[in-house]
């Protein structure tokens, strides 16, 4: 038992990551507390629960415990209205979209998204369940909203400002390509393809030629032609480098493999064959996660203020 518990605790580490409770490390702990006091098993689940706190910590230190915007701290910001947010550059958009994609994506625990878990998530008693996934489900969605606001929301816009915003958008989202930000990316066209937007016809007329092939181009890359082949190609270029994936492509595999294929076959037979399937993809997420330590970009705290400030 030592050393099964040892080897699961030291290889497959993201297993126990199940944060705020950490119910299974938790239990582990309380077995070996008790019949293997002293162990390294049980110094090493003792440290693993440190660990996986200081991380929540700072992690929610970083996106969640910013203090509200005085109206002073506000007229320091960099942008404040849609005609600044225009003049602002698109990479430094770019590059804090994706740290803080890369910081959420790097904390999911990927068994978590297996069919057999995120199919459920809806459930009223299953509230908790999957919590790192949400977060980066929370985070597009934001993206998106963000996006729509800063277009939408001043309804006093005139077109050729409206249309400098649009584009700037379509920049940024060139920007989140080159980083291979591939969240924030589908975020924004999925915003920019919206009917609110698209049918600002106008607008649209405004947004240079070039700018909107470049559009064409980026949404090129998310057709659902032969199973999204082009995104799911330039996942795997991007190995090598850092690479902040759109998780709903891979959380929809799982929900499907775990729809089509049983989890026993006749006369109680573990079906290896779907658990092997469902390894490939689980094992795409960690080298992607793992290729995200690649970023050499910090947070910017007066970016992270505005952001969280857009209305939805």
């Amino acid at each position: 038992m030592a050393s099964i518990l040892q080897a699961w605790l030291d290889q497959c580490a993201d297993d126990f990551r199940e944060p705020p409770e950490y119910v299974c490390l938790q239990k582990v702990l309380s077995y070996l507390k008790k019949n293997m006091p002293g162990s390294d098993p049980e110094k090493r689940a003792q440290n693993l629960l440190e660990q996986f706190q200081k991380e929540e910590w700072e992690n929610d230190d970083a996106f969640h415990s910013l203090s509200p915007c005085t109206p002073d701290e506000e007229e320091e910001l960099e942008i404040s209205g849609p005609e600044e947010f225009s003049l602002s550059q698109e990479d430094l958009v770019a590059e804090q979209l994706t740290y803080m994609d890369a910081t959420l994506f790097q904390n999911v625990v990927p068994h978590h998204c297996l069919g057999c878990i995120w199919s459920r998530r809806d459930k009223k008693e299953n509230k908790q369940l999957a919590q790192s996934i949400r977060a980066t489900t929370s985070q597009f969605n934001a993206v998106t909203n963000c996006v729509l606001s800063t277009i939408l929301e001043s309804k006093e816009l005139k077109t050729q400002p409206r249309a400098k915003i649009l584009e700037k958008w379509i920049r940024i989202g060139r920007q989140c390509r080159i980083l291979n930000n591939f969240s924030s990316l589908k975020a924004i066209v999925s915003a920019l393809q919206s009917t609110s937007v698209y049918r600002r016809k106008k607008t649209r007329a405004c947004v240079p030629k070039d700018t909107m092939l470049m559009f064409e181009e980026l949404c090129e890359i998310f057709s659902d032609c032969d199973n999204f082949a082009t995104s799911r190609e330039l996942l795997l270029k991007g190995v090598t480098q850092g690479t902040v994936p759109y998780l709903g492509t891979f959380l929809t595999d799982l929900v499907m493999l775990d729809t089509a294929l049983q989890d026993y076959l006749e006369g109680g037979l573990i079906n290896f064959e779907k658990r092997r399937r469902e390894f490939e993809v689980i094992a795409q997420i960690k080298l992607l996660q793992s290729s995200c330590n690649s970023y050499c970009v910090t947070g910017d705290e007066k970016f992270v203020q505005w952001f969280r400030r857009q209305r939805h």
